[in-house]
């Protein structure tokens, strides 16, 4: 579904932009159709800043990224607006994704408006099939998001990026804030998702454990370079770098 060769990323640091740090150096990955590569890394390994760039949320500095078939790198702002629907991206923080001033039901609407759907009867029926689809009652459409718990807002923006029906879907990190209980309810919609649409995940993650128990293939990154990608199970049978080998050990003393 998604092809990234070659990517790399610098910012521009200190007080007049003239350092320049390299954030992700000549990363490559991929991901088919219903399958999910998880990502693992350090903090400030590039795993944030590479899924980004996967879906062209900033620019790359060199490299090329192939999307259901094609060549997306050059692709203007214009161009791109078409594919955002298909092109999606879950945040770690829910409370930071919706409008504080918008109900759950504007938050929920808006991706609909955005990309052309406007009858308002439709696109109340589609909010309300999507939010029974995560767990939620159609009840809570009224309310806004410091009215939620921080698992139903996680629900509320897993339903607003599904509601698009997105052949690929960045996962940065997004269970991190919430319980072990709530994690494994979040996952079980997504793993549902996946299987009736044959969406492809890209699931950021420091955690070893939900990244072995939810993903097909693991990547694992360091310093901004994606050192090795393989099935789940030939990784941590036999993993292929000396990063790789301490990154597992330290997981499994801790």
């Amino acid at each position: 579904m998604i092809e990234v060769f070659n990517i790399t990323k610098t910012f521009g640091t200190g007080l007049w932009r003239r350092t320049r740090t390299l954030a992700v150096d000549n990363a490559s990955f991929s991901v088919k159709a219903g399958k999910t590569l998880g990502l693992i890394g350090m903090s400030g390994s590039g795993k944030s800043t590479l899924g980004r760039l996967a879906l062209k949320l900033i620019p790359c500095d060199t490299g090329r990224i192939v999307f259901d078939g094609r060549d997306i790198s050059n692709f203007t702002a214009r161009q791109m607006k078409k594919l955002r629907k298909e092109m999606q991206i879950l945040f770690q923080n829910p409370e930071t994704s919706l409008n504080p001033r918008f109900t759950i039901a504007e938050s929920m609407a808006e991706p609909y408006r955005l990309h052309g759907q406007s009858r308002q009867k439709d696109i109340a029926e589609q909010i309300e099939l999507w939010l029974q689809f995560v767990g939620l009652s159609t009840e809570l459409l009224a309310r806004r998001p410091h009215q939620l718990s921080g698992g139903q807002l996680q629900r509320v923006c897993i339903a607003r990026a599904l509601s698009l029906q997105p052949k690929f879907l960045v996962l940065d990190e997004p269970t991190s804030m919430l319980d072990v209980s709530v994690q494994a309810q979040i996952i079980e919609v997504l793993r549902l998702a996946q299987r009736k649409s044959e969406i492809a995940y890209l699931f950021i993650s420091h955690d070893l454990d939900l990244i072995k128990a939810c993903s097909d293939e693991i990547a694992i990154m360091f310093q901004g370079r994606i050192i090795e990608q393989q099935s789940t199970e030939d990784l941590y049978r036999r993993p292929g770098e000396e990063y790789t080998k301490k990154l597992l050990d330290a997981f499994v003393n801790f």
